[in-house]
């Protein structure tokens, strides 16, 4: 038995899958992947990425490092009393600051991981030929 739909909702269920089921399927021609993977690996530079992931990694790298170098004990006991509310404790013995600017540094660097990772996975790498060891 099908369950009504309340507009709340939002679309029913069904309506997509039949928008998709009637669209005609087309077989791509052989080499068709292997073609446009040609097509943008040739247009691609990842140079440019590799420079942005440093320009925003480098300073907050070296900001988290000073940070930590003077003030490590404060840094570890404010992980450790988050590491704490984050498991639910009620009784923390003290208030715990974060500041707000390592928290925009590892940001940061968590973008710069990403614009690496893609430069990294879009560098070239041919996936039929085995990685080098």
């Amino acid at each position: 038995m099908r369950r009504p739909v309340s507009p709340a909702d939002g679309e029913a269920p069904g309506r997509i899958g039949r928008l998709l089921a009637a669209v005609p399927t087309e077989t791509l021609t052989p080499g068709f992947r292997d073609a446009v993977m040609r097509r943008v690996s040739a247009q691609r530079s990842v140079a440019g990425e590799w420079i942005v992931a440093a320009v925003l990694a480098a300073p907050s790298l070296i900001y988290i490092g000073t940070v930590f170098v003077n003030h490590g004990g404060d840094l570890v006991a404010a992980l450790g009393d988050v590491a704490l509310a984050a498991q639910g404790a009620e009784d923390l013995s003290q208030a715990f600051f974060v500041d707000g600017l390592v928290i925009l540094a590892v940001a940061m660097c968590g973008l710069a991981s990403i614009v690496a990772a893609h430069a990294l996975l879009s560098g070239g790498v041919d996936a039929r030929r085995p990685l080098p060891r």
